[in-house]
């Protein structure tokens, strides 16, 4: 969607102070964000389709360039049938310039299991997160396995035709996940800054935001995405005075009342 997306999309986060995670998927690498983002809260995303000396690798690589988390996407092995991408023939694949390699082999995803949240433990002192997570039986595995933290996400329900929703999912996984420790990040469907209230009254820690921030990037760069989160702050603050949100101890007190 730019030129320099991962570059410019990690300068307009940065201009409001949040984290911005970036991926083995993705077009810019980890090394050329980093040059052009001192200070930027980066957290990098391994998909898992590479052997164990390549994932070894990106983890080298985040704790070189000081991402502040690692997540590990486990919702995407094979890529799925995505009938509105065919029809619109369109392929922001085909756009900008590549300095990250792509990775060895897909299928390696595949043959991992749980363990491989162990093994990426080993390698680092950053916290993981397992990204991609639905269901409170994959959270305890998750968890047992070592990660610091749940991100519950369907991917933009482009992956499993039919799947759940990420609220469906918060709602069981806040009941049945009663470690204070592991903190619950999840995305999907992030319009508003209502949207960012509802997340945190259902139980979330972080919000993701993606959608938004691409069209900001898409219609001036960096200051575009700035000004994305900007709407997004001001309508986040206006639904807190509205709906009687003092502070974030108010999503608290409120979460049973909402559920």
């Amino acid at each position: 969607f730019h030129r320099d997306g991962e570059i410019e999309m990690g300068k307009g986060i940065d201009k409001i102070n949040s984290v911005a995670f970036f991926g083995t998927q993705g077009r810019i690498s980890l090394d050329d964000i980093r040059k052009k983002n001192k200070k930027l809260k980066i957290g990098w995303t391994i998909f898992p389709f590479g052997d164990k000396n390549w994932i070894k690798k990106q983890v080298n690589s985040a704790i070189k360039n000081k991402c502040v988390s690692l997540a590990l996407c486990i919702d995407a092995n094979v890529r799925s049938h995505r009938y509105q991408d065919r029809e619109s023939r369109y392929d922001a694949r085909t756009k900008g310039r590549r300095t990250n390699p792509l990775p060895p082999n897909p299928n390696y995803a595949l043959q991992y299991d749980w363990s491989l949240i162990s093994y990426i433990k080993k390698l680092t002192k950053i916290p993981v997160i397992a990204k991609g997570i639905l269901t409170s039986e994959d959270a305890k595995k998750a968890i047992r396995s070592g990660c610091d933290g749940i991100w519950i996400s369907n991917h933009g329900g482009r992956m499993f035709n039919s799947g759940i929703s990420s609220v469906d999912s918060i709602l069981e996984l806040r009941k049945k996940i009663k470690n204070k420790k592991i903190k619950l990040i999840i995305d999907g469907g992030v319009r508003k800054g209502s949207d960012v209230i509802k997340f945190l009254c259902l139980g979330a820690d972080f919000v993701g935001v993606g959608r938004p921030a691409v069209h900001g990037l898409i219609t001036q760069g960096n200051l575009g995405v700035k000004n994305i989160f900007e709407i997004l702050n001001n309508e986040l603050r206006s639904s807190m005075i509205n709906g009687g949100f003092k502070n974030e101890k108010s999503f608290n007190l409120k979460r049973l009342k909402f559920i």
